[in-house]
């Protein structure tokens, strides 16, 4: 779990990255002179998870992070990633509504992200119009891609899913880097659900299937699937 002792205030070269990755900040000289705190994290580090106390406001500088749901039994659905210059609309919904987390986020890489407290993201959201759209229009776009995510969960077939998940990741090299709990855990399935297409696919050589890497053999044969 991402320690708040460990904050640093945010320098200026870190001032410029956020204002390229939030062109918007420009535009609002409140966020741009604020004192932000700055918090470093790394690769599989829990930024949050169910009962923790949203008490802070963060825009994300650098690296990647995921929000996934978790049932009791630890199977993960994930709801939506999040890159820098894009907000966490789990936490401007805890923060509007003063509620503690429901899901939990994990570091996909190291980087880092910065942040102001509660209360200060409530006093901007009170004084600064264009804050308060700014935070309500992010709120609608993501929302907007997490409805869209559950509608592809509820109308395509696992397997057109993962297909299409597939040519998604895939490198120039035709090979992707990730372990079949990743995939299920993306697709909202069980791992072995994904193991057996995988296995039905590589028996029909559309791919080979590694250690935590998938080579994809047939590329016109698995957009076939995903379609």
């Amino acid at each position: 779990m991402v320690n708040e002792e460990n904050a640093l205030m945010l320098g200026m070269s870190d001032q410029n990255v956020l204002s390229d990755v939030f062109p918007a900040i420009a535009n609002m000289p409140e966020l741009q002179d604020y004192a932000w705190k700055k918090q470093r994290f790394h690769a599989g580090e829990t930024l949050f998870m169910p009962g923790n106390s949203c008490h802070r406001f963060m825009l994300l500088g650098n690296g990647s992070t995921r929000v996934e749901l978790q049932n009791a039994q630890s199977r993960s659905m994930l709801l939506y990633r999040i890159e820098p210059g894009q907000l966490c609309i789990h936490s401007l919904i805890n923060l509007i509504n003063d509620e503690d987390y429901s899901f939990i986020a994990t570091a996909d890489c190291d980087g880092w992200f910065c942040w102001a407290d509660k209360q200060q993201f409530h006093a901007w959201m009170e004084t600064s119009s264009p804050f308060h759209h700014w935070i309500l229009n992010n709120i609608g776009a993501r929302f907007k891609q997490v409805v869209d995510r559950f509608a592809q969960h509820a109308f395509l077939p696992v397997d057109a899913r993962l297909a299409s998940l597939l040519i998604e990741k895939m490198g120039a090299d035709q090979t992707i880097t990730i372990k079949q709990a990743e995939l299920a855990s993306e697709l909202g399935t069980a791992r072995e659900i994904v193991s057996r297409h995988l296995s039905r696919w590589q028996k029909l050589d559309i791919l080979e299937t590694q250690r935590g890497v998938i080579k994809i053999n047939n590329i016109e044969a698995l957009v076939d699937i995903a379609v």
